[in-house]
């Protein structure tokens, strides 16, 4: 969004999805404050997944920044997740757990753990530490 002029025509389109995905988001976090590999379906890859909700909270906290999310509402939300995942996530060393891997499917990168491994474990740092920097910027 911050790319898109004002006057593109699509862009209240891309801001009205934005909107409705994190309403319906902020209805499936789980209660340890991540959310599951499946959004809709807890019982199917149920489980805290470190990347999904890593992007999650980057979003509602650039959308909180930038006035298009309620503070009151979401920075409870966006706050509760990136807590959960320093306090759960991050190794002592400062491997990242609970990273779902590559594959067409949920399934071809089960399980997902404190200490599993993925195949591609990098991206899941990267998102990790965009939220990083745009939780930072809500100070």
């Amino acid at each position: 969004m911050n790319e898109i002029p004002a006057t593109e025509v699509h862009r209240q389109d891309y801001i009205n999805d934005f909107l409705t995905m994190s309403k319906a988001l902020k209805q499936c976090q789980r209660k340890d404050g991540f959310w599951n590999v499946s959004l809709h379906d807890e019982s199917n890859f149920g489980g805290k997944e470190t990347s999904g909700t890593a992007l999650f909270v980057y979003g509602m906290a650039w959308g909180v920044r930038n006035g298009l999310l309620d503070r009151k509402e979401y920075l409870p939300i966006l706050l509760k997740a990136w807590n959960a995942m320093t306090k759960e996530a991050v190794h002592p060393n400062g491997f990242l757990g609970y990273v779902q891997g590559t594959g067409k499917e949920p399934k071809d990168s089960q399980p997902v753990t404190y200490t599993s491994v993925p195949d591609f474990e990098d991206y899941g740092v990267g998102c990790f530490l965009l939220a990083g920097t745009e939780v930072y910027k809500l100070k």
